[in-house]
């Protein structure tokens, strides 16, 4: 039930972004009612990912037997409350301008008071606070929305790596295409290439571990790489499991993993290797020696044949 309002005043529910919003307003002048969101009231929010499609709800209660070309709708992307940073679509005397290409405000709701906006294929750049203004002379209509854009970036690491016995090898993670720019990446360890990905039995990496600065891209978006030095002591005989472990608000749940299954490489195949290759040579050398040998002693049979 709408609370009684001492004389003068009067409450009603013009205008609604995405949900009920209560606006109270006072008779400035006669035959004028300007109308906003209450004070301190948070515009609502919507989180959504680069490359979707979004609507911005503006709702307001149209007088009766007011005609399409009296209505003015006006869509700003906003620097604050009060200054527009850009326009993004406006319809005046029957006619709609697109600012911001993919936008849309459907003119038959217009007559039912829904003057939402319809954003397509979002980018990052279209990240920021948004004012939807109806103008109805002598009234005015207006709310405020935010929107956060989110770009969840593409993780690159191998599914396995070997390092060599006495050796060190180093895993490279590489992050592309995430936004916003704040991004948390940790290095975690499963020893034994059994232990499910799952399992609560890791640990962080503290040591050996760099993490580079993020690098702005043409498009807005952000990639950074994050690597981790292995000794092949560290790695046991089952090999294992190094987790690259992303934080990021484009996540649903605010986190991403992906893991490289290491193992060594033992020192016995080399060993095998040095002895094979000795043996070769061994048996090179033998085999020249023998040959000489056998040469050297058709010559000294053939210069005393020539004699006798």
């Amino acid at each position: 039930r709408t609370p009684e309002l001492p004389v003068g005043k009067s409450a009603r529910s013009d205008l609604v972004v995405g949900f009920y919003i209560p606006v109270y307003y006072l008779p400035l002048e006669q035959g004028t009612f300007p109308l906003s969101a209450p004070r301190g009231a948070a515009p609502n929010v919507s989180a959504i990912l680069a490359g979707t499609d979004v609507t911005l709800n503006c709702f307001f209660k149209k007088p009766e037997r007011v005609p399409l070309e009296k209505i003015t709708v006006e869509w700003g992307m906003m620097v604050d409350k009060e200054t527009i940073k850009h326009l993004v679509y406006t319809f005046q005397n029957e006619s709609a301008k697109v600012h911001r290409e993919g936008s849309q405000v459907d003119q038959t709701g217009l007559l039912q008071g829904n003057a939402s906006l319809r954003l397509f294929n979002m980018t990052v750049a279209d990240e920021g606070f948004y004012r939807c203004r109806v103008i109805i002379t002598p009234n005015t209509y207006k709310v405020s929305s935010q929107l956060e854009v989110s770009a969840r970036p593409s993780v690159s690491l191998p599914e396995t790596a070997t390092v060599m016995e006495g050796q060190e090898r180093t895993l490279m993670c590489d992050i592309t295409g995430f936004y916003p720019e704040n991004l948390a990446v940790t290095w975690l360890i499963q020893n034994g290439s059994r232990v499910a990905r799952g399992s609560m039995a890791r640990g962080a990496i503290s040591r050996d571990v760099c993490t580079g600065m993020a690098v702005p891209n043409p498009d807005g978006t952000y990639s950074v790489s994050s690597h981790i030095t292995v000794q092949a002591s560290a790695v046991g005989s089952g090999g294992a499991m190094y987790i690259c472990h992303i934080e990021h608000r484009s996540y649903p749940d605010g986190k991403y993993s992906k893991s490289i299954l290491l193992t060594v490489q033992g020192g016995n195949q080399g060993k095998s290797d040095l002895c094979s290759n000795t043996l070769f040579a061994l048996l090179g050398l033998f085999y020249w020696f023998h040959y000489n040998r056998k040469m050297g002693f058709k010559m000294v049979k053939k210069r005393q044949e020539n004699k006798n």
